[in-house]
C-alpha cells in the first residue's frame, strides 16, 4: 500500500517538483492535470499514447473478463475431476500442468508469434485471451483441485443417493459451496491478465488492439519522460487490481490456503 500511495501523491505532484532539490516528500502543489492528460482534456508531448489509454483499458477489461470465464469453467471442472476421480496418468498430467506453469513466459512468445501469425490471430485480442489461458489455466486447476480436496466426498454421495447424475451432483451441490475457491482463481487469473505486459507488447503491436501495460510504457518519450504522468497512467491502471484484492482479500485467502492443514 506504501508504493501505491506514494505512485499517487507522484500523479498529482508537478514534474518540475519532483526534480527539485531539496526533495519533499509531500507534494507542495497540487495537480489534477495529469489526469487530464491522459483523458485527452490537456495538450501534451505524448498525447498521442494518452488518446489510446481507455481503448487500451478497455481491452484490458475485455481480455481479463473472458480469460477468467474460460479458467472457471474448464479450471472448475478440471479440478474437480482430479480431486474426485482416479484414472491412468493423474499425477503425471498433473505435474506436467504444474510445469507448464514454471516455464516463463518469455520462453512460449516465439512459438505463440510463429502459430499466430500463421492462424491470422497476430494483433487480436482472441490471440491475447488463448495465449492467456495457456499460462494461467493449470494455476486454476491446482487452486481448485485443493479447493475440492476439503469438501467432503460425502457431499456428492448424498446427491448421487437423491438422484442426482455426477453432473448434477457437482453442478447444484459441490459448486455453490465453492465459493472462496473461485473467487480466489477468479481474481488472480484476472490480476495476471490485467498487468501482463509481455505477451501483449510483442504480440499485439497493432494500436486498436493493446491492451494498458505496453501503452503505459509507451509514454516514455525519446526526449521527454513525464514522470508524473507515467504515475498517473499507473495509477490508474493499478486501481481495479487494488480494488479486487480489498474486495475479496477474505475469500482469495479462504481459497489458496485450503488443502494447505490435513487432519
Amino acid at each position: 500500500m506504501a508504493a501505491l500511495a506514494w505512485l499517487f501523491v507522484t500523479s498529482i505532484s508537478y514534474q518540475k517538483n519532483l526534480l527539485a532539490r531539496p526533495f519533499h516528500l509531500l507534494p507542495p502543489d497540487v495537480t489534477l492535470d495529469n489526469y487530464r492528460m491522459i483523458l485527452g482534456l490537456v495538450r501534451f508531448h505524448a498525447e498521442g499514447q494518452a488518446a489510446r489509454m481507455l481503448a487500451s483499458m478497455w481491452n484490458s477489461l475485455v481480455v481479463g473478463l473472458v480469460v477468467t470465464a474460460v479458467n472457471l469453467v474448464v479450471g472448475t471442472t478440471a479440478g474437480y475431476a482430479y480431486a474426485r476421480f482416479r484414472f491412468a496418468g493423474k499425477t503425471l498430467s498433473l505435474f506436467a500442468l504444474l510445469f507448464t506453469r514454471m516455464l516463463p513466459t518469455i520462453v512460449l512468445v516465439p512459438a505463440f508469434f510463429l502459430v499466430f501469425r500463421a492462424l491470422g490471430l497476430q494483433n487480436t485480442l482472441t490471440g491475447l485471451v488463448i495465449a492467456y489461458c495457456s499460462f494461467t489455466l493449470p494455476f486454476t486447476v491446482w487452486i481448485m483441485k485443493a479447493y475440492f480436496e476439503t469438501i467432503p466426498g460425502d457431499l456428492d454421495k448424498s446427491a448421487l443417493v437423491d438422484g442426482c447424475n455426477r453432473f448434477q451432483a457437482y453442478w447444484l451441490v459441490v459448486l455453490p459451496v465453492s465459493g472462496p475457491g473461485l473467487v480466489a482463481g477468479g481474481a488472480f487469473t484476472f490480476m495476471l491478465c490485467w498487468n501482463e505486459f509481455v505477451v501483449a507488447q510483442i504480440l499485439n503491436t497493432r494500436p486498436g488492439t493493446t491492451t494498458l501495460p505496453p501503452v503505459i510504457a509507451g509514454m516514455n518519450g525519446q526526449i521527454n519522460i513525464d514522470y508524473s504522468v507515467i504515475a498517473a497512467s499507473g495509477f490508474l491502471g493499478a486501481l481495479p487490481a487494488v480494488i479486487l484484492v480489498l474486495v475479496f482479500q477474505k475469500y482469495m485467502v479462504q481459497g489458496l490456503t485450503a488443502g494447505s492443514v490435513k487432519g
